[in-house]
């Protein structure tokens, strides 16, 4: 006799990453540079005491409110800047920051990420990592645009591994802070700020093209 196929599809990366944080009923979770709400919508699973959806664009944030449905209590929605967040220190216990410190002066924006969780918080960071790959990619891409984009994000990570310092790039415009993160600087950045690496995985979203999934314990 054979056995019954499971209809169960795998959870996507995006659940994944949420249900490591073991978010309880209790806690007070932010989902910092929310986007289109990819992690918010996980988020809402756990039931959190309070669950702040925040962005710097108001139309990212419209498009979370109008997904979520119905207004319901302990649910907030804030637009303002990831460096300079208008919440009180040690304010949330878990935290999701996924494709956001890569786009900020990355050492600001770790140490407004400490001091917005409270000790022995959880955080779930997510940066693309400088790496051959990365730069393999901008040579492969038919826009220009794109591969110019990502030519100059190498060349910052790039100097960020030599001298430690993030430098702005004025040819990246608006996102001149943007820069494809050296592991090794993103753990001294992240434990000297005041946090823990309790896990850390190299993905591989395309072949040769690594990011960094880290969850940070705050110490």
């Amino acid at each position: 006799m054979s056995l019954p196929l499971s209809s169960s599809r795998p959870r996507s990366p995006e659940a994944a990453a949420v249900e490591r944080l073991g978010i309880q009923r209790e806690h007070a979770v932010l989902d910092l540079g929310c986007g289109d709400g990819r992690h918010s919508v996980f988020i809402r699973e756990s039931h959190p005491r309070l669950h702040v959806a925040f962005d710097i664009g108001l139309s990212a944030l419209r498009g979370v409110r109008e997904l979520d449905g119905p207004a319901v209590r302990g649910r907030a929605y804030v637009c303002g800047d990831g460096i300079q967040a208008p919440f009180a220190d040690a304010s949330f216990d878990r935290v999701v920051c996924s494709l956001v410190l890569y786009l900020v002066p990355f050492e600001r924006g770790v140490r407004e990420l400490a001091r917005l969780m409270r000790r022995d918080a959880l955080a779930y960071v997510r940066v693309p990592m400088l790496s051959w790959g990365r730069l393999v990619d901008t040579t492969r891409t038919r826009s220009l645009r794109r591969g110019v984009y990502g030519a100059n994000q190498v060349l910052s990570g790039a100097v960020f591994a030599l001298v430690g310092r993030q430098v702005r790039n004025p040819i990246l415009r608006h996102d001149s802070w943007a820069c494809y993160l050296p592991l090794r600087r993103f753990r001294q950045v992240v434990e000297r700020e005041g946090f823990a690496v309790e896990e850390l995985r190299i993905d591989r979203p395309r072949p040769r093209v690594t990011s960094i999934d880290a969850w940070l314990r705050r110490t």
